[in-house]
This record gives C-alpha cells, structure tokens and sequence, in this order.
C-alpha cells in the first residue's frame, strides 16, 4: 500500500510540474514570437504563465522534500552522531508541519475570497482560483512527503549523507 500510494503521488506531482512547465514555455514562448512579429501580446498571456509557474513551484517543494534536495544543513548533519541528527530531522519535520499548517489555512481563505467574488485571471474567463489552489494543494502534498519523511526518522531509516559526497 506505501509503494503504491508513493508511486500515485508521484505521478500526479510529475504530472503537474510537467504540465505547468509546459504552459509557461509554451505561453512565454508563443507570447515573445507574437511579440516580435505583430508587436502585440495578449494581456492573459503573463498572467497565465505566472499561475503556471505557482503550480510548478509549490509542487516542485513537494518533490524536493522526497527527493531530499530541499535546503538543509547536510554537511553540518553528517557529521553529528546518530541520535542527534534523528531528534534534528525530526524537529524538522514538526516546523515543516507547523509552516504547512499555517500556509495551508491562510491560502484556503484566499481561494474561496476568490471563488466568492467570481474573480478571474486577467483577460480570460478562468477563475483565480484555479491559481491560488496551487498553494494549499502543494502544501498538502508537501505535508504527505514530510509525513513520510518523519516516519522514516522515527524508524532511524533517513538519508545519511556523507560529507566527502556533498563535495
């Protein structure tokens, strides 16, 4: 069950960044080439590649949370004893959840004040929201990869890094 729920999270996190890149080379891409040969450009076009790039980033912590690539003192862990660098990843992953928690419920308020208000991105008739959700989804599955990377803390199963292979 573990395996496979990892493997379905994944994908759909995969599936979002690639989409989300994808729209941003796209939309700039199409957007710069209109530029240059009519000397116009469509008022969505930033704001669509800017709701891409929301969506890329909040999911690309997620896959750097399980990939173990997001910012940490790695050469600094290394080198602590066993027990200590276990309590350190795991008062890590209690401020991860403490953050998420906060980000989460302060960014919902924001999705459904512009859903309420029927707020849309400039120049097309999609909703703001479809942008804004970007955030309390991301955290969520950011949530998910910290949630697992505790639980392998507790089971003393974390990444030991050594410091000659930083370098």
């Amino acid at each position: 069950m573990g395996q496979k729920f990892d493997a379905i999270i994944s994908w759909i996190e995969n599936a979002v960044m690639l989409s989300a890149y994808l729209t941003i080379i796209l939309v700039v891409g199409l957007e710069t080439m209109r530029r240059m040969i009519t000397g116009e450009q469509a008022a969505w076009g930033p704001e669509v590649a800017m709701g891409a790039f929301v969506w890329l980033s909040w999911f690309a912590m997620a896959n750097g949370i399980k990939a173990g690539t997001h910012l940490s003192f790695t050469t600094f862990r290394s080198r602590m004893p066993f027990r200590v660098r276990q309590v350190m990843e795991g008062v890590d992953c209690l401020l991860w959840f403490a953050i998420g928690l906060v980000v989460m419920f302060a960014s919902w308020d924001v999705v459904v004040m512009n859903n309420r208000f029927d707020q849309e991105i400039f120049g097309t008739e999609i909703p703001l929201a479809v942008i804004s959700i970007a955030v309390p989804l991301g955290w969520g599955f950011t949530m998910i990869r910290v949630a697992q990377q505790f639980t392998n803390v507790l089971k003393g199963e974390f990444r030991v890094v050594d410091a000659e292979d930083i370098r």
